[in-house]
């Protein structure tokens, strides 16, 4: 792969946590403590992420391409097979998805439907899971893509990832469009003046 040449006037860009997702004209804040995710609205709690899931990272996009804001978690939580794994002679397809304490990755998207805050969208267990992510529209079409940093279950919690990804949503779920093989620790979006979006791993 050829080096690029980066432009020295690169900003950094932070992660969204305070923006409208009912459309009602006022914000609402996403805050991550203690491994757990709350959403407020005037200053109350309006959605909270359960106990049982170890919430990473959290950040507002628009990933799913309809418009709106929602809350982007990066979720642990405990492992369940597929049902139809069950009648699978070996376990099923998704059977090693996990971690030595029996906890799998997910992404999952909260947002405003039908009158409350609910979950819009949960994926299966990550093959190989997620380390971090951010969101951003890399390719100037107006719509957001997914870039990920991916590990191993076998090295959770050394911090070091494998891929870097990204990934655009096909209305069901999303799908990896480009991947890079190597050693990452961190990954940041940066934003030159002219406008342009990098995602840097250094």
């Amino acid at each position: 792969m050829e080096p690029v040449q980066l432009p020295s006037n690169l900003q950094p860009v932070e992660p969204l946590t305070t923006g409208d997702l009912n459309e009602d004209g006022l914000p609402e804040h996403l805050s991550l403590i203690n491994h757990q995710a709350s959403i407020y609205a005037n200053e109350n709690l309006v959605w909270q992420s359960p106990p049982e899931w170890n919430v990473t990272q959290a950040a507002f996009t628009d990933l799913n391409h309809d418009g709106l804001l929602e809350a982007t978690l990066l979720v642990w939580r405990e492992f369940h097979p597929w049902p139809v794994d069950a009648w699978l002679p070996h376990g099923g397809r998704i059977a090693s998805f996990h971690d030595a304490q029996n906890q799998s990755c997910h992404i999952i998207l909260i947002g405003w439907n039908h009158g409350a805050y609910r979950e819009l969208w949960a994926g299966s267990a990550l093959a190989d899971p997620i380390i971090t992510f951010t969101a951003a529209d890399l390719d100037g079409d107006g719509m957001q893509e997914l870039a990920t940093l991916e590990g191993s279950y076998t090295t959770h919690g050394s911090g070091i990832a494998h891929a870097l990804k990204i990934w655009r949503w096909n209305f069901f779920g999303f799908n990896a469009v480009s991947s890079i093989e190597g050693s990452f620790h961190q990954m940041a979006l940066s934003k030159s003046s002219e406008g342009s979006l990098f995602v840097l791993t250094p």
